[in-house]
């Protein structure tokens, strides 16, 4: 009877978790968190901006045009006779054109501007700085898609350990309601102790708690890979558990180029070493060229009584500026200085890292190959004292002591499955080809 309700229980409560959710596979869960996230499409349109800065950069080097009609109305002498004579009117000639207290004059000029960098080696750095940046931009693009397929992947694991302990939970519900079932049976019979029966109780009514808190657990767990995946809301079910032949399944290593984190880093150095250059480069003069085109007329715009050119180059040196750019110069040094060594502590700590991981993955092995050894000795005792249970051999206490030790049991070959894979996947990803690995070159997003 009690195995009968415990069925029922469990079959309720994982009905609606199947209705609900989806299905995907580790494959289908990497793509969509390297293509869904929000996290990915931020730094995509980081990366865009970046790239958008170097022609905005590039810019400054080409010609600039500006339009402009301009209204203005004045009786200053000098302001005055400057306007008639740029309108061509020549009121020099008139005896009655007063020099010192002119009659207003009114202007509206057409004008047509050209400007044109000639040299200027700040803008050149500029470019070259920008191109770094956007590199370093694509660089850490790609590095954020590989943490987010590897937190897919942890996500994904979390489902598949979720799961297995929800099954441990099962079956050590209904093994504890066939001790509850034993206990009753023998006091019933007269050959067995109330406090045994009531232990019983406890012990199953635990056993059922267990049950409980699994499903939750399978719940959030499907909701963490929803979210790793890009989606709001939502359970995602896996839709296979991995195993030891999963990624023994993919090709030996090939020696890959450096991570693109650190690739960015290193991006970022060069840039600061064009940065130091660029202001190393402000003692230089700058050559600028100007053109212009103007009408001039008394009533409307757009008018031509007089129209007039003019061409102009520009030589600009700064000489003294108090010390300014060698300032300037000392901390673009420094802060180039700071990130080369931010760059050399980061590529220890992946070395280091990686070295770790090869020496976790032999200890989870060996981890895994206990746990299995473990597993099998808590079974055969766990059987073994439940026969001696029912002939009246052994104590309740001694059976269910047994019995938690086959749940812990059950549980630490969970864990170390797990730890295994777990370990496998992030050996991949301190070498920065975990995506690479799990995508073929045509599912991975550009």
């Amino acid at each position: 009877m009690h195995l009968k309700i415990l069925f029922l229980i469990l079959l309720l409560l994982f009905l609606p978790g199947v209705a609900l959710a989806q299905s995907l596979d580790i494959a289908t869960a990497v793509q969509r968190a390297v293509t869904d996230r929000p996290a990915i499409l931020a730094s995509q349109a980081q990366g865009q901006a970046a790239a958008s800065a170097v022609r905005e950069a590039r810019s400054r080097y080409l010609p600039q045009l500006n339009f402009s009609e301009t209204f203005s109305m004045t009786n200053e002498p000098a302001g005055s006779l400057f306007v008639a004579l740029n309108q061509e009117r020549n009121v020099m000639d008139s005896s009655a054109y007063n020099l010192v207290d002119p009659d207003h004059q009114q202007d509206f000029e057409t004008r047509l501007t050209l400007q044109q960098t000639l040299f200027n080696a700040d803008v050149g750095y500029r470019i070259k700085e920008a191109s770094k940046r956007a590199e370093s931009a694509q660089a850490r693009s790609d590095w954020s898609r590989e943490s987010a397929g590897f937190a897919a992947f942890q996500a994904y694991l979390g489902v598949q350990n979720a799961l297995a302990e929800q099954q441990v939970a099962q079956t050590g519900a209904v093994e504890a309601n066939e001790v509850l079932r034993l206990a009753d049976e023998r006091y019933a019979a007269g050959i067995g102790l109330k406090a045994d029966q009531l232990r019983a109780r406890v012990f199953h009514s635990e056993a059922s708690r267990r049950v409980l808190t699994a499903r939750n657990n399978v719940i959030l767990a499907q909701r963490r890979l929803a979210l790793a995946i890009g989606q709001p809301e939502g359970e995602i079910e896996i839709s296979a558990p991995l195993d030891d032949a999963f990624f023994a399944a993919f090709p030996p290593a090939i020696p890959a180029t450096e991570r693109a984190d650190l690739q960015a880093f290193s991006l970022d150095v060069e840039s600061l070493s064009l940065a130091t250059k660029r202001r190393q480069a402000a003692y230089l003069p700058s050559l600028d060229l100007s053109a212009s085109y103007g009408l001039h007329h008394e009533s409307h715009p757009f008018g031509a009584d007089g129209e007039a050119w003019r061409l102009g180059a520009v030589l600009n040196w700064e000489l003294f500026d108090g010390f300014r750019r060698d300032a300037s110069i000392a901390r673009a040094r420094a802060e180039k200085t700071a990130a080369a060594a931010e760059l050399s502590e980061i590529r220890r700590e992946q070395t280091f890292r990686r070295a770790e991981v090869d020496l976790r993955i032999a200890e989870a092995r060996a981890r895994k190959e206990s746990a299995e050894q473990g597993l099998a000795a808590a079974v055969e005792s766990q059987r073994l004292l439940q026969q001696r249970y029912e002939s009246g051999l052994t104590d309740l206490v001694d059976l269910l002591t047994i019995q938690s030790a086959l749940d812990q049991a059950r549980s630490f070959v969970i864990a170390a499955d797990i730890q295994l894979l777990f370990l496998s996947g992030q050996a991949l990803f301190e070498e920065g080809r975990f995506v690479a690995t799990i995508l073929t070159k045509n599912e991975v997003s550009p």
